[in-house]
């Protein structure tokens, strides 16, 4: 089989490097990769492949221009480009370990049902990889609860629901039949990768977590969009997650139970009642960048409300 590596980057030169750096030390070397680049915005990013492009003539790099911004619109331009059976997506801040590829590709080539595979995108913190372990799987468990400890190790290969972009990979045809990577999300298109592993899973396809699938994520900031505690920012993100989950489960009684269930109770990037009540108390002892409070409440419900209107609409185009 044929692996694409999927590199989406904006103003990030240096762990950009790092990244075609250890891409060009895997063990089994890809088969291409795929650089999307902003010519008019990024031209560092641009000078930084063509160098490493120069400096190892054999490598199988390549650009891919895209002129409109946004995660969501590079990676479809990437999907476009790709020639090969699998398609990896790593961020640009996400450095492969030597074993990656060749860890990853040994599931697709032995079994004709595994439709998705990713790994663990260990958090850097202080410049050392903070390795956990983690206590479940990704999985999405109706009405709304979505569970990810993406950024953790597994004890061993486990089938999971769903996965994060800073590391995983799908098949290329499924993802292609799906329609490709979600172009109607808001703001940072979070969610974007939900709706791609539930598109290919739908169609019989096996996702599976692999623990020796790694890459460090360094996190590096970014040059655009929103704080994730603005009002904003939790109004998209709890927009993207309902359209997300009613486009795989459908409107109707299960929609409502839906739109119940996240007004109600809701998850920790978007809470509903009763995560923003315990996430108010909790912040009182519990110093954590990523827990919302009451003041979430009203944007999430909001959002939760534009995920409807935003379903709705499609299926009037899509009926």
């Amino acid at each position: 089989m044929r692996f694409s590596v999927f590199v989406p980057t904006y103003c990030r030169p240096e762990m950009l490097r790092r990244n075609l750096e250890a891409l060009a030390l895997q063990t089994r070397c890809p088969d291409e990769v795929l650089v999307s680049l902003r010519p008019d915005e990024d031209p560092e990013g641009m000078a930084t492949v063509e160098a490493f492009a120069a400096a190892h003539p054999d490598f199988p790099v390549r650009k891919v221009l895209v002129h409109v911004p946004g995660i969501v619109p590079a990676e479809n331009a990437l999907l476009e480009a790709a020639t090969g059976d699998v398609a990896c997506l790593l961020d640009d801040d996400a450095i492969p370990r030597p074993f990656w590829l060749e860890n990853l590709a040994r599931h697709y080539e032995s079994d004709p049902r595994v439709g998705g595979v990713a790994g663990p995108a260990i958090n850097v913190v202080d410049g050392k990889p903070d390795e956990r372990l983690a206590r479940f799987r990704n999985r999405v468990i109706y009405p709304g609860l979505i569970l990810d400890q993406s950024t953790r190790h597994t004890r061993k290969v486990v089938e999971v629901d769903h996965y994060r972009g800073a590391n995983m990979s799908l098949l290329l045809e499924p993802l292609r039949r799906h329609g490709g990577f979600e172009g109607r999300l808001l703001g940072d298109c979070f969610r974007f990768e939900l709706d791609a592993c539930l598109g290919v899973q739908r169609q019989g396809y096996r996702l599976l977590f692999d623990p020796e699938v790694e890459a460090d994520h360094h996190e590096a900031p970014r040059r655009t969009g929103t704080g994730r505690f603005e009002r904003i920012t939790v109004h998209n993100n709890a927009a993207n997650e309902t359209f997300v989950l009613l486009k795989h489960w459908g409107g109707g009684p299960r929609g409502w139970l839906h739109l119940l269930y996240a007004f109600l109770v809701g998850n920790f990037p978007n809470p509903g009642l009763a995560w923003a009540l315990g996430g108010g108390i909790l912040r009182l002892f519990w110093r954590n960048r990523y827990l919302l409070g009451l003041g979430a409440l009203l944007p999430a419900w909001r959002g939760r409300l534009t995920g409807w209107r935003m379903y709705r609409a499609l299926r009037r185009e899509q009926p």
